[in-house]
């Protein structure tokens, strides 16, 4: 893919998702533009100053994308790991994690089993990653209402590094501090 449909792609999302707000949602529909952030995936980049050039500034994007489009930002603790198969015997993983800190949003409880399908575009990612998982994670969650009214989710996880936290903690406050403005109009 080439840098300046990249950064289409991240406009155009930012752009359609505008005025969103960022509290737990039961009604919202998923947005199939949304995939590329909310992959299903983990990345293991916990400090993002250490890319260079075009690896860098795309790093940048996605991160800034996820923190302005997640509905529940939040520091989990990835407890455990398993295997699943569905009727059809598409393989997936349930990673289990407790919330011990939302930074954004809201959650439906304190504990999370997110869901990572073999035809999720992270799958791959959580596939060969599996072993790293157990543990601090930074988790950016999109929660939207499924066909059949249940509450569906898409997330991805990144390392709970100081910096990285650092950095998405001021994405986020500047986040709540133009919605805020936005709420005043």
């Amino acid at each position: 893919m080439s840098r300046l449909y990249n950064v289409l792609l991240l406009l155009a999302v930012l752009v359609s998702l505008t005025g969103c707000g960022g509290a737990f949602k039961t009604g919202e529909s998923w947005d199939p533009r949304e995939s590329r952030m909310f992959d299903d995936g983990v990345d293991l980049l916990q400090d993002i100053s250490k890319l260079s050039g075009e690896w860098e500034y795309q790093a940048e994007q996605e991160l800034e994308a996820r923190a302005h489009l997640a509905d529940m930002v939040a520091i989990v603790n990835v407890l455990a790991v398993q295997t699943n198969e569905d009727l059809e015997g598409i393989e997936s993983k349930k990673i289990e994690a407790r919330i011990d800190d939302i930074i954004y949003g809201d959650a439906p409880g304190s504990d999370l089993a997110l869901k990572s399908s073999a035809n999720s575009l992270g799958y791959s990612l959580i596939l060969r990653h599996e072993q790293h998982l157990v543990g601090k994670h930074i988790v950016f969650m999109r929660w939207f209402t499924q066909d059949d009214k249940s509450l569906g989710h898409h997330f991805h996880l990144s390392p709970a590094s100081g910096k990285l936290e650092k950095k998405i903690r001021k994405l986020l406050e500047a986040r709540k501090k133009e919605e805020d403005i936005q709420n005043v109009k």
